[in-house]
């Protein structure tokens, strides 16, 4: 019995933890996704008609000529110019994730082959430079290419360069690029973006200022509905429960009109205030405030401490368990709020996170990787504040279901 239980509970972790997984483990992809990832990309295809074939593919300084053997077609250059070759087209192509270049080559006299490449500005650097015995029979050559030597655009490169400088004839054939897997660059990539960065400052600016104003005003509010006693406060309590199960949505409109009369549209301030001041934290600290000795609060005050003293040296100390929990909770709900700061927010530099991911998808390039990296580094701090303050929020939700 006691298998079957620890089986069902593993198959729910692993069934909960798989998007996780997946979307982290993507991340690291150089192209494709998890499931049909592209680590080799041939360059161009040499089984072409000539005509596209050229069209693809410029020759540099040379003659260059389609030759078929069987059912194999390659390329012959006229080695005999300084530094002929051949310069396949790549469009506008980032080659920070590329590791090596590869090429199956055969020559007939010793050569010198360099291997470099072209942005669109024109420009064109070297990044391997080798000599190449003679040899009539086919040789896989790998040439490793470092990006951060190149003097170049390299995340809009136009050309790759493959020239030699020799007597006789060569012959080119397989021209691939081999991405580096797994790879980092994806995380470069999104956070080289002109705007992630200010969205997750954005983001970290907003959920900060979201989390000090929901630990200090619901614990004073929840303090003064479990310890003192006033005219209609189990009303009041119950109008504050009952505006729990009003749907954001329906107050976004008025709440949008408030921050356009105070001039606050697209700013801090109106992602701020609305959280300033929650119900569920209201409910949450009151609740635990209850459960704590009002027996410590009478010896306060017998000893002359204030209402305000008793709050900051009394009640806030036993209450780290269930600020824990609170702030916990509010940093997470503001950090993946998507619809206020829609609506508030006009301008891309006052865009969160969350919008930020919806606007890389559509303003850039779509490919599962980086959008994955991005999706990775928008949760990571959630994961981390869960994994800080782990002990914390289990023993404040605990303390806080068990009354004394």
């Amino acid at each position: 019995m006691r298998f079957f239980i620890y089986a069902i509970l593993i198959i729910f972790m692993v069934l909960s933890l798989f998007p996780t997984f997946l979307m982290f483990f993507t991340a690291f992809v150089p192209e494709g996704d998890l499931f049909n990832r592209t680590i080799e990309k041939t360059i161009t295809d040499f089984e072409l008609p000539k005509a596209i074939l050229l069209s693809k593919v410029r020759p540099v300084k040379t003659t260059i000529n389609l030759i078929k053997e069987g059912e194999n077609s390659f390329l012959r250059i006229d080695a005999s110019k300084d530094f002929s070759g051949i310069a396949p087209s790549m469009g506008s192509s980032d080659i920070n994730k590329v590791k090596f270049v590869e090429l199956r080559l055969r020559n007939e006299e010793s050569i010198r082959l360099r291997v470099g490449f072209k942005d669109i500005k024109d420009r064109v650097d070297y990044c391997i430079v080798r000599d190449i015995p003679a040899s009539r029979e086919w040789q896989n050559l790998r040439f490793e290419i470092k990006p951060g030597d190149l003097s170049l655009d390299t995340f809009h490169i136009s050309q790759l360069r493959i020239e030699t400088l020799g007597d006789g004839w060569v012959d080119i054939d397989d021209v691939k690029l081999v991405n580096r897997y797994p790879t980092f660059y994806n995380f470069v990539k999104v956070l080289r973006d002109d705007y992630f960065g200010r969205y997750l400052l954005n983001s970290a600016i907003v959920s900060t200022g979201s989390v000090v104003g929901n630990l200090f005003f619901c614990s004073m509010v929840a303090y003064a509905f479990a310890r003192k006693n006033f005219r209609f406060k189990e009303l009041l309590f119950s109008l504050i429960l009952g505006t729990m199960m009003i749907p954001p949505q329906v107050t976004i409109i008025p709440t949008f009109i408030l921050m356009k009369k105070l001039g606050f549209i697209d700013t801090y301030w109106a992602l701020i205030l609305p959280n300033l001041v929650t119900p569920f934290g209201i409910f949450l600290m009151r609740q635990y405030i209850e459960q704590l000795p009002v027996e410590l609060d009478q010896a306060a005050f017998v000893d002359g401490a204030t209402d305000f003293q008793i709050f900051r040296y009394i009640i806030l100390p036993l209450s780290k368990p269930a600020l824990s929990v609170l702030g916990i909770n509010t940093f997470v709900l503001t950090w993946n709020d998507v619809f206020y700061p829609l609506i508030l927010t006009t301008s891309r530099e006052m865009r969160t996170v969350q919008i930020g991911l919806a606007l890389y998808q559509k303003l850039n390039v779509f490919t599962w990787p980086s959008l994955m990296a991005a999706s990775a580094i928008a949760g990571l701090p959630i994961i981390l504040m869960f994994l800080i303050f782990e002990k914390r929020i289990i023993s404040g939700i605990l303390e806080g279901a068990i009354k004394s």
